[in-house]
């Protein structure tokens, strides 16, 4: 994107090429990873970055954007542009500033036909990856909600009395077995036990009231044009796009 320009309500969908994230986890410390991150979640406000990339020679990445993270030690070569009134961002390649290896092997990613949808991973994958704190980048996991449990395993935990029926449809089939399994891990019924360990499979930086209330909100709904599949974080979110893939 051009200077000036910006990316649909300041939100996109985010994704990383494998070989970006292998040299994160390779090569930059956990507190450099946290700078990199951080320097990410600027280009939704700012998605043009330092400047737009042009030719370089052998390295064509016209079209391209670079933005300088960690003091300017590290190069993050991407591309921000909106499809269909969504906003994508595909961070490329990251490299050391001062040589030109991040160049070459982002026009290699680039011009080989590499930039698949199997070798794309989600920014939420990618924090896994690193072991980065979505709370603390304000990609809160409480704001959106996947399917809900099967009706069998919602009908079991109601007879059960572990959870309250409304309650029990607001939560994936994850989070109600972990309220299943902790609601007799006592050697009597805790209900209380029960919430508080489906909330912990949600995140520790929300109560339960905010996360059902979220998950009575409407979805964003976004079409997010690399995952092909609507974005189910709360509407108005911030920032990152959220596949239920």
């Amino acid at each position: 994107m051009r200077p000036g320009e910006r990316l649909p309500d300041d939100q996109a969908e985010v994704v990383f090429t494998e070989q970006s994230i292998e040299w994160l986890i390779e090569t930059v410390t956990a507190a450099e990873r946290e700078e990199v991150f951080d320097t990410i979640v600027q280009l939704f406000t700012s998605p043009s970055g330092k400047h737009r990339l042009s030719s370089r020679g052998a390295t064509d990445l016209v079209g391209f954007n670079t933005v300088e993270a960690c003091q300017r030690t590290y190069r993050i070569i991407y591309r921000a542009r909106a499809d269909d009134g969504v906003g994508t961002i595909e961070i490329i390649a990251i490299g050391l500033r001062r040589d030109g290896e991040v160049y070459a092997e982002a026009h290699d990613l680039i011009h080989s036909g590499k930039l698949t949808e199997q070798e794309q991973t989600q920014i939420w994958d990618a924090l896994r990856l690193v072991d980065e704190t979505k709370e603390r980048l304000g990609l809160e996991q409480w704001d959106y909600f996947e399917d809900s449990a099967p009706e069998g395993l919602i009908k079991a935990a109601v007879a059960g009395d572990i959870v309250d029926e409304d309650v029990a449809r607001m939560l994936t089939k994850g989070e109600l077995n972990a309220a299943i399994e902790a609601a007799w891990a006592g050697g009597a019924l805790d209900r209380e036990a029960a919430l508080a360990a489906a909330m912990r499979r949600v995140a520790s930086s929300a109560t339960p009231d905010r996360v059902f209330t979220s998950r009575r909100d409407p979805r964003c709904g976004a079409r997010m044009p690399l995952a092909g599949t609507p974005c189910i974080r709360r509407r108005g979110h911030a920032g990152a796009h959220r596949s239920s893939r």
